[in-house]
């Protein structure tokens, strides 16, 4: 019998206006919604329609206009440490080896001691790093430096990461195989997340629920659960179920692509 999971995240009326030159424009609308321990949650939409500012304001990296944001039941203003954020280009600071950037979050955070150092070196070896923690970004492929980038964010032990089209500077191949690697790494270390993205499939693939957004000003059009029923799922195996092309018709029509 599946255990039901617990509330973690609690996204309530929330809504953004931003000034713009012909008066206010409201960019998303009375955001609503729950994410239970554990889920892996996508959010699609429309260009324009606030993925990216929704995700902004739960990392407390942009004021809300209206609302509030509960993480383990307790509301949250501004940056938490509960959230580790991905961005689109993995940041690496070029002049510091592979551990040192690792780290550079820990530092940032005066959680630097051995403790946390041993912490980031057993990330390091169980995600097939260790051998180049003294190399630096220019030596590794995209997708290892993607996978470096994931280790700094887990360093400093997140309940929640969320990404934001964190694999769009991939091309398609690596993407596939990057997604892979992530998808297994957070479903190991038991991190909630949630991903913008524009590709449906990757949505699809990697989501236990998609979060379909309206164009701007965004709300929530719909909630879609992703259920392949597949032992040891993984976004490889998912794209190539049965079952895939039904939930990309679904959410191809969601967003209203034909209209």
């Amino acid at each position: 019998m599946r255990v039901t999971m617990e509330k973690i995240l609690e996204v309530k009326e929330i809504s953004k206006k931003y000034q713009g030159e012909k008066g206010e424009v409201l960019a998303i609308d009375n955001v609503n919604f729950r994410v239970k321990r554990g889920e892996f949650i996508s959010i699609i939409g429309p260009s324009g329609c606030g993925k990216s500012t929704l995700l902004s304001i739960i990392a407390g990296l942009e004021k809300k206009t209206t609302g509030e944001i509960y993480i383990e039941g307790e509301k949250i203003e501004g940056i938490s440490d509960k959230i580790g954020y991905m961005l689109q280009k993995d940041c690496l600071l070029e002049w510091r080896t592979i551990f040192s950037n690792c780290v550079f979050g820990l530092e940032v955070k005066g959680k630097l001691n051995d403790e946390s150092k041993e912490y980031v070196e057993s990330l390091l070896k169980k995600y097939n790093l260790y051998d180049f923690k003294d190399k630096y970004p220019s030596e590794l492929s995209g997708g290892m430096r993607q996978r470096v980038a994931l280790i700094r964010t887990l360093a400093v032990k997140p309940k929640i990461l969320l990404l934001d089209e964190a694999f769009s500077a991939l091309d398609y191949q690596t993407r596939i195989m990057v997604t892979n690697d992530i998808y297994h790494i957070l479903r190991k270390e038991g991190i909630t997340a949630i991903i913008v993205t524009h590709d449906i499939s990757e949505a699809i693939s990697m989501s236990d629920k998609v979060l379909v957004l309206t164009k701007r000003p965004g709300t929530v059009k719909d909630i879609i659960k992703i259920d392949f029923e597949i032992e040891n799922r993984n976004p490889i195996n998912c794209r190539e179920s049965p079952k895939f092309s039904t939930y990309f018709n679904t959410l191809w029509k969601e967003l209203g692509v034909d209209e």
